[in-house]
């Protein structure tokens, strides 16, 4: 897992930075707020029970993209689906990088996007995987858009041999509001 972040981290890198700048800003910032009905879900184990649970969590972002041409951009960025902010050990939250992140311009307020990228979930032993995604946006002015995403994480506890199998997934829908640098 480790191999393929890092393989994915340059690739990202080598695009960003060989991109051609086509716009009037080179890179953007961007921080979002909002809320996700997330649901999630775990296969058990030999020493616990299969469950699902849905709930209201916040949700942080924290971005920066590039114009690739006049209709496509290019970025990277952290997702934090919290449950407990004050702690992380076995907190319950879960952390995504999204390690490429497509955005196309369909019209001068309306963007999709689609992302990919690696996640983390805080519980009582480490669960690591994969994440994938999908969103609308709508410019509000030249800073503030407006976001929905639907999103989906499995992580997983089996690299470690002393912990018994527990698959986790994840699935959430989001609103947030971004405001751009």
């Amino acid at each position: 897992m480790a191999m393929v972040i890092r393989s994915a981290a340059v690739a990202l890198l080598a695009v960003l930075g060989t991109a051609p700048v086509m716009a009037e800003q080179a890179w953007n910032f961007n921080l979002g707020v909002g809320g996700s009905v997330f649901y999630h879900s775990n296969s058990g184990g030999s020493q616990s029970e299969e469950y699902t649970d849905t709930s209201f969590r916040p949700n942080l972002q924290v971005g920066v993209e590039r114009p690739i041409n006049e209709r496509w951009s290019l970025g990277t960025g952290l997702e934090l689906v919290a449950d407990d902010l004050t702690s992380w050990g076995n907190s319950g939250n879960l952390l995504m990088w999204r390690i490429g992140e497509f955005k196309y311009q369909v019209s001068d307020r309306w963007a999709l996007g689609f992302y990919g990228g690696a996640a983390r979930y805080y519980r009582e032993t480490s669960a690591y995987g994969y994440g994938l995604g999908a969103g609308a946006e709508y410019q509000l002015s030249p800073n503030w858009a407006l976001s929905v995403e639907l999103n989906y994480v499995g992580t997983d506890t089996s690299i470690n041999e002393a912990v018994p199998f527990k698959r986790d997934k994840f699935g959430w829908g989001s609103t947030l509001l971004r405001y751009r640098f």
